[in-house]
């Protein structure tokens, strides 16, 4: 293309310049020269300098940007496209650059994605495999008659039942994980925070004895009995056992819980030791199918912390995450009802 607009651009100036001076070759006159020297070669040195011009503003940006276009029809996203002068080209190639900066954008983002979804699709097998293994075993045992008697076949069955379970909360974890915040189903009621606090800390105690850990229990201050926040109960009690689950799985000797009312909010910290990630991946841990190094060859998906932000936030409630001396803290908050409507007695537990 450039080659046939530079061949056009000389064509045109033979014909505005050299074509009158060879007229005037047969006009043998005084006037002549005059004509010549004021027009035709006047004519001669614009005409030049319009085909530099252009060559150097148009045609080799234009080649440039061709060059630009074959390397990223390749797929080389990655370099920037550089312009020099802020004219109309110049607009252009700016452009030009944001979508190629996009599309670098969406490159990363698509590279991202296929890491998940392999580790998902390695993760989902794993966790899928182990109890549908096992509930093959049990049926295979009940079915050749292995069960001695009528106790031990119940408790095969029971087996069973949990393994069932297991898939099925892993089947709702999975529908929860692309859910956004905003289309979550959430059924809130008002709830006195001092009455579900304390829910809390005696599950969580009886939960802890049962493992081994050592728990810790703080309530500063104490929580006012008229305290009243908006939640759905099953839906944040999901949130705050997957971050329990976490919690149980790497704490080593230090497991603390700790409410209190603070600027018109109910918070709730949750800390514990054995973390093992650093201070960056503490920055990640919400995103869906994150998990630390080596997490997935365990078999977990890396959903927990994701549908746990998603559900508090449908409940206008927040959620951090705190990193310091090994210890690793959440820390929840939600805004207390309405003063005014608490008075009222609107509320009730």
């Amino acid at each position: 293309m450039t080659n046939s607009i530079t061949r056009h651009l000389l064509l045109i100036s033979c014909i505005l310049c050299f074509l009158p001076a060879m007229l005037l070759l047969f006009a043998a006159s005084f006037y002549s020269l005059v004509y010549l020297l004021i027009i035709v070669i006047p004519s001669l040195f614009i005409t030049v300098y319009a085909i530099i011009y252009i060559k150097k503003r148009l045609i080799e940006p234009l080649h440039h940007l061709t060059n630009e276009a074959n390397r990223l029809s390749a797929g080389n996203f990655s370099q920037p496209i550089f312009y020099p002068k802020n004219d109309e080209i110049g607009q252009f190639v700016s452009a030009f650059d944001q979508m190629r900066t996009r599309l670098y954008e969406q490159q990363l983002e698509q590279q991202q994605f296929e890491i998940e979804r392999k580790n998902f699709v390695n993760s989902i097998s794993h966790d899928l495999r182990t109890p549908i293994a096992s509930i093959a075993a049990y049926i295979e045992a009940l079915q050749d008659g292995l069960a001695v008697s009528e106790e031990e076949e119940q408790q095969y069955l029971k087996v069973v039942e949990n393994k069932l379970n297991v898939l099925t909360e892993l089947s709702k974890q999975l529908e929860l994980s692309y859910v956004e915040t905003g289309n979550l189903s959430i059924a809130t009621t008002p709830v006195n925070c001092h009455n579900w606090i304390a829910a809390l800390f005696s599950t969580t105690a009886s939960e802890c004895q049962i493992r081994g850990i050592q728990l810790d229990l703080v309530e500063l201050p104490i929580l006012e009995d008229d305290s009243i926040i908006e939640i759905d109960n099953y839906q944040l009690d999901r949130a705050i056992q997957n971050i329990l689950n976490n919690a149980y799985r790497y704490t080593k000797s230090l497991l603390l819980l700790s409410a209190e009312i603070k600027e018109n909010e109910f918070q709730l910290s949750i800390s514990n030791d054995g973390v093992t990630i650093g201070e960056k991946e503490i920055e990640r841990i919400f995103e869906r199918f994150y998990t630390e190094s080596g997490a997935n060859d365990q078999g977990h998906l890396g959903l927990g912390l994701s549908i746990s932000k998603t559900i508090i936030q449908s409940m206008n409630g927040s959620i951090c995450a705190e990193l310091a001396s090994g210890i690793i803290t959440f820390k929840l908050s939600f805004p207390l009802a309405n003063q005014q409507e608490k008075k009222a007695g609107v509320y009730t537990e």
